[in-house]
């Protein structure tokens, strides 16, 4: 396993899962204030994404050509960027986050909305840079696709994962984040029921649903198996957070305790969090390696 190319696309897959998550979640929430703050941190997040990518890139060329990484074989360059998919990719990717930075800037309603388009059109060319690259015809398509929306509904979790801790550590007023839980359980239920079934669809699709117990005598398997414990630890403090602390934090706007509340849910989504972000670098890892490679 290339531990540099294994950071390299944590990394990228952190900052594009970001990018395209938060304004989903601001469009959920129908929110459209605090636009400078919003625009700043979208703003670092599209130019992380052009630089991680281009940084993606080279530690992929390194990979294969076994030099270092800031002194690439161009040759092999020139065959990622001309002969593979990756060259196309690179070009949709940079031209969605390019699109980003003068949206910023935009004035008129829907601002939320604007952005998220091309953010997640962003996110979603990491279909076209994992094992799905690699499916053909109308399957590979199809494999590609489900791929796709795995990434969009991973991210809008993440994102809303991101946003609601940063309200409950800035203090924001308890009512306003019950409200923010309650009004994302919708969405989240949406993401969660995503995640599952194209995670399936993808499983069979890398490795033929004849060949899923051999997963179990691979390093890929193990990640994977890795990789759907802490999901299912996610969707525990998920179903806690909904159905235990949320109405906490609502009678605590009616004058229960307030801190005890807020602490407790502080608590569950920095683990949450936490595990979303293994689980991004477990899927960095899983890209890198054959699936039923002993």
């Amino acid at each position: 396993m290339d531990g540099v190319l294994v950071a390299a696309r944590f990394a990228l897959y952190a900052d594009l899962a970001a990018l395209a998550g938060l304004p989903l979640f601001w469009c959920s929430m129908g929110a459209d204030g605090r636009r400078t703050m919003r625009a700043s941190v979208l703003g670092t997040l599209a130019a992380g994404g052009l630089l991680l990518s281009g940084l993606w890139l080279l530690a992929s060329a390194a990979g294969m050509a076994g030099t270092p990484l800031l002194s690439p074989d161009w040759s092999i360059l020139d065959i990622l960027l001309k002969d593979t998919p990756i060259g196309m990719v690179l070009a949709v990717r940079a031209a969605a986050l390019l699109l980003i930075l003068p949206l910023l800037f935009w004035r008129g309603r829907g601002w939320n909305a604007l952005v998220a388009l091309p953010a997640a059109v962003a996110a979603m060319t990491l279909a076209w840079s994992g094992h799905a690259a690699a499916s053909e015809g109308l399957a590979g398509s199809a494999h590609r696709m489900a791929d796709a929306l795995h990434v969009l509904a991973a991210a809008g979790w993440f994102g809303a994962l991101l946003a609601l801790l940063g309200a409950v550590l800035t203090g924001r007023r308890i009512g306003q984040t019950a409200a923010m839980l309650e009004r994302f359980s919708l969405f989240g239920t949406i993401f969660v029921g995503t995640l599952i079934v194209t995670g399936a669809f993808n499983a069979v699709m890398i490795v033929g649903l004849a060949q899923l117990p051999a997963l179990l005598h691979s390093l890929y398997g193990w990640l994977l198996l890795a990789k759907l414990t802490l999901f299912g630890a996610m969707l525990l403090l998920a179903a806690a957070n909904r159905w235990q602390l949320t109405p906490r934090l609502e009678a605590a706007a009616y004058g229960g305790d307030a801190a005890a509340a807020l602490r407790h849910l502080r608590l569950s989504l920095l683990v949450e969090t936490g595990l979303a972000i293994l689980i991004l670098g477990l899927v960095a890892a899983l890209g890198t390696l054959d699936p039923l490679a002993a």
